[in-house]
């Protein structure tokens, strides 16, 4: 048994999980992909002067050739714009698939464990309950997040974020604990 100051069990909402992953692309994502976004928007501008002043007197392959790169840039810099938001949009929908598995947080001293209780289980019927077999799937191991200088908690209105890294996030809503329990987790940030 740990040596828990805190232990809950919570469920995390695909809406949740949605503005959640919002906020990590926005400190994480959205950065890069916008200093992106700018080259290949420059580049294609860039690309167009020349089209407009220097190919008057180039041949048509060579034009082409201009117009191509020109529509190419504008496409990877859409494209920049748009997979972030593509890729949001698949993981709120993989996560609503999931419907509300259990989760398990515990926080120790100078760490904070967190793992899988239970699959959501609660749109089944009990015959349907019956027929899931007892040997798939087990629920992965529970995870430990060392809260040491890679750790990083970040509080909003609704929920923590915990990390450990850049890679992987944890989110840790509001609802349902105490003052108590918040600033408990809040600690952890020290």
């Amino acid at each position: 048994m740990e040596n828990y100051r805190l232990e809950k069990e919570y469920k995390v909402s695909s809406e949740l999980f949605s503005e959640a992953y919002g906020e990590f692309q926005k400190k994480f994502v959205y950065p890069k992909s916008r200093i992106y976004m700018i080259i290949f928007t420059v580049i294609a501008i860039a690309l167009l002067c020349v089209g407009i002043f220097a190919m008057s007197g180039a041949s048509t392959r060579q034009k082409y050739i201009v117009y191509i790169a020109i529509v190419a840039a504008f496409a990877f810099a859409a494209r920049e714009w748009y997979n972030p938001k593509k890729l949001r949009r698949s993981l709120t929908e993989s996560v609503k698939a999931l419907g509300e598995p259990v989760y398990k947080i515990g926080v120790g001293d100078k760490f904070v464990d967190i793992s899988t209780v239970s699959d959501d289980l609660s749109d089944l019927s009990d015959e349907e309950k019956d027929d899931i077999p007892e040997d798939i799937d087990p629920l992965p191991e529970k995870t430990r997040l060392a809260a040491d200088e890679s750790f990083q908690l970040m509080e909003y209105e609704r929920f923590f974020m915990l990390m450990s890294g850049k890679e992987m996030f944890y989110i840790l809503p509001k609802e349902g604990f105490s003052e108590n329990e918040l600033d408990t987790v809040r600690s952890l940030k020290k």
